[in-house]
């Protein structure tokens, strides 16, 4: 799989099956955060939902920035992991160094001071992949990770994409129970029937148990990246479900109601609206966007969404400050097109975060209200005044 700047930009759920050592067969689920910087909210979710981290570390390059925040998401969740010293077949790997640095960051592995168990391997040439697999199924028997499959089944929604054909769907990560067509599942106020169910690989299943990872297509509205799902057998029963978070949430909006907004005459405000191919990448697009904010100009994401740039978000861009539309992996209406034109909105898709990064900077750079400063460029002390007339001095200083 290729990426838009050959860095992974969505988070994926994929199984495979490995026959260990003793010959028994073991269903196992990936999760592929990405390593990006800007993708530090999809790692610590996925370090939050997992049973077991892999911490992969490249030994040509050894500890890098992200590889600390990978560690530290790892830590915070107090979940079990493995160190993955990838890319041996490099001329430039170092795995001595490697371990080096790791123990430099209080990473302790086996045989070099401490207990954290480790995998040299290649991805390349799959080198040292089937070790990492036993070492998987080894630390699950030692920690007896267990589930009860006759429960109505419960997990994390890992994703959400809007499809064109499709509809809203949403790829969830069962952590206890069983799910099969004909329930509900239900994920804050959003809920869909279990009608359309996928597998990792994106063919129909009518079933599926805990540590899968399944699709859900043709939800009433996009569920949150990172939220909970529950399933039901009862449409009532979802109804009524959705019912109490509708009222949760209306409570909600009411408290924030109250909360009035600092404004600041001094301070220049850029709407946006952004619209992204998925929900993890709509957070990780707003959460970078911050990070651009100074003393002087600041963002404000008027409308995130996931889908196509409409017609509607043109019009919303065009309001009495006219902003900037972002697009992330994204399609671009005909009319939204012929509407920006008309009304000068500036729209913008990107396939790469840290592209749009360098856009967005140069964007408030230029925007940021210029200072009147008043700058001396001499100082005299007067010694003495010779003659005063009306509207004329001669001063001696």
């Amino acid at each position: 799989l290729n990426e838009a700047g050959d860095i992974t930009q969505h988070i994926s759920a994929y199984e495979v099956e490995h026959t260990a050592e003793d010959g028994k067969k073991h269903l196992i689920t990936f999760l592929d955060t990405p390593g990006h910087e800007a993708f530090s909210g999809i790692r610590r979710r996925g370090a939050k939902v997992s049973d077991i981290a892999i911490l992969v570390v490249s030994a040509e390059d050894g500890v890098k920035q992200q590889t600390l925040e990978a560690l530290k998401s790892i830590r915070e969740s107090k979940t079990p992991f493995i160190v993955a010293i990838n890319k041996i077949d490099k001329p430039e790997a170092n795995i001595e160094k490697t371990k080096q640095t790791l123990a430099e960051n209080e990473v302790y592995l086996e045989g070099y001071g401490g207990d954290i168990p480790f995998v040299n391997l290649s991805a390349k040439t799959g080198a040292g992949v089937p070790e990492l697999l036993d070492m998987i199924v080894l630390i699950s028997e030692l920690e007896a990770f267990k589930g009860d499959p006759s429960l109505p089944a419960e997990g994390i929604v890992i994703e959400s994409n809007l499809d064109g054909k499709k509809g809203i769907t949403a790829t969830c990560l069962i952590k206890n129970g069983s799910i099969e067509k004909g329930m509900f599942i239900n994920s804050g106020t959003a809920s869909a029937p279990v009608r359309i169910m996928e597998n990792y690989a994106g063919k129909p299943i009518s079933s599926a148990t805990f540590s899968s990872p399944i699709q859900i297509i043709g939800w009433d509205e996009m569920p949150s990246v990172g939220s909970t799902f529950k399933t039901f057998k009862t449409r009532e029963e979802s109804r009524d479900d959705v019912l109490k978070e509708k009222l949760q949430t209306e409570d909600g909006a009411k408290t924030n109601k109250n909360q009035t907004e600092v404004t600041d005459d001094n301070i220049r405000v850029i709407p946006l609206v952004v619209k992204a191919d998925t929900g993890s990448s709509l957070e990780a697009l707003v959460s970078e966007i911050k990070k651009l904010d100074t003393e002087r100009i600041k963002t404000r994401v008027i409308l995130g969404g996931v889908g196509r740039v409409s017609e509607s978000d043109v019009r919303l861009a065009n309001g009495k400050e006219k902003g900037y539309i972002i697009g992330f992996n994204t399609t671009i209406d005909a009319p939204a097109k012929s509407l920006a034109e008309r009304s000068e909105i500036e729209i913008q898709n990107f396939s790469v975060i840290y592209k749009m990064s360098e856009w967005l900077k140069d964007v408030l750079t230029k925007s940021t209200p210029k200072q009147q400063v008043m700058e001396s460029v001499g100082r005299a002390k007067i010694l003495k005044t010779f003659s005063k007339t009306k509207n004329k001095q001669v001063l001696g200083g």
